[in-house]
């Protein structure tokens, strides 16, 4: 069992980011032989409760409106606190309808892992129907065009499962604060995101887990990038479609979308233990594959994600250096307002309790 403390404590020093970002926070996985890894990252944004408590509490509302709303789901979604992680995430969204929008997008995509994906309550283990599950879901937001008596069937079926019908209202939500270029992409990232969930379930089913270079290559697409696309969405401008496109672009995107994922292995790593049995994060494919303690495997999970960062200031430096746009210049400062909230969220949230 890993157990984490002090993970919020600060280190007497501070390590400067790009653009004047600096701050970090101490990681502590104690073992018999107690180490500690700093993990470099922006310092955190302001909290702002009560527009997190309206979001959180207008996320409910309409949970209950799409038949969502058993006291099991209403009392995760206030674990969860999207509304809290929302504003963290994007400091300089002032607008609670965007906001919405966005928490409704992760309570849905949340009633998907749990309902799908997640070895739980509700799904066996040896549950082989995730992958038809997860593209009829795919569908929910990107409709196919049947003949009539198809079509008809597949509205049907959308209509009537709360989980489907969830994530086609939240979908449609998104596109009305959504031009129709920044919907496509998290349309396509969401694909993205279903294709890794599809490949986790298959070393679930076979009791294995990958090699590190192969765990990470899912993990980008097993990431947050759906919700890095809401970056500008969120902000109420859009970056061009020819510069959100941009190759320097995407490498920033890509590598903010990694690291973001891997806070939530370091800091769900002991409730995935606890629910699981078998953890499937970063530090245990760490561990299986160099046949070493957790503790010690958690401590070079944080390496790698300083690792990482270390290239995404690169990155950000070598794109905006290129891109002399203040959309671009915009666009990533967004991307580190997002690592540092969701950092700041992923450490302090009652989801990973």
């Amino acid at each position: 069992m890993i157990e984490l403390v002090e993970h919020e404590a600060l280190v007497p020093f501070q390590q400067p980011h790009t653009g004047g970002v600096q701050g970090t926070s101490a990681c502590v996985a104690p073992g018999r032989q107690r180490k500690t890894a700093v993990l470099h990252c922006p310092p955190p944004p302001p909290e702002r409760p009560e527009i997190a408590a309206e979001i959180n509490h207008r996320s409910v509302a309409w949970l209950i409106e799409v038949g969502l709303g058993s006291e099991e789901n209403i009392a995760g979604v206030h674990k969860h606190d999207p509304g809290r992680g929302i504003t963290l995430c994007h400091p300089g969204s002032e607008d609670v309808e965007r906001m919405t929008a966005a928490a409704k997008m992760i309570v849905a995509e949340t009633a998907v892992d749990d309902y799908f994906c997640e070895t739980n309550s509700r799904r066996d283990a040896n549950d082989q129907s995730i992958g038809p599950n997860l593209s009829l879901t795919q569908s929910a937001i990107d409709a196919p065009r049947l003949t009539p008596t198809y079509q008809a069937l597949w509205e049907k079926r959308r209509d009537n499962h709360p989980v489907l019908r969830a994530q086609h209202k939240a979908f449609d939500d998104l596109k009305q604060i959504s031009s129709p270029a920044q919907a496509q992409r998290v349309r396509h990232d969401i694909a993205q995101l279903y294709l890794g969930y599809n490949a986790e379930n298959g070393w679930r089913t076979i009791n294995r887990l990958p090699p590190v270079w192969q765990y990470l290559a899912n993990r980008q697409m097993n990431s947050f990038r759906p919700c890095l696309d809401l970056t500008d969405v969120l902000d109420g401008y859009e970056i061009p479609a020819e510069l959100f496109t941009h190759p320097l672009v995407q490498d920033c995107i890509a590598r903010a979308s990694l690291i973001a994922t891997l806070y939530n292995d370091l800091a769900g790593c002991e409730r995935e233990i606890r629910d699981h049995g078998l953890p499937f994060n970063l530090p245990a494919v760490i561990a299986a594959e160099e046949h070493i303690p957790l503790d010690e495997a958690f401590i070079k999970s944080c390496d790698i994600h300083n690792e990482l960062i270390r290239a995404f200031e690169e990155d950000t430096e070598r794109a905006a250096a290129a891109l002399p746009d203040p959309a671009v210049a915009r666009y990533l400062t967004g991307l580190w307002s997002w690592l540092a909230g969701s950092r700041h969220w992923h450490f302090t949230t009652a989801r990973h309790t």
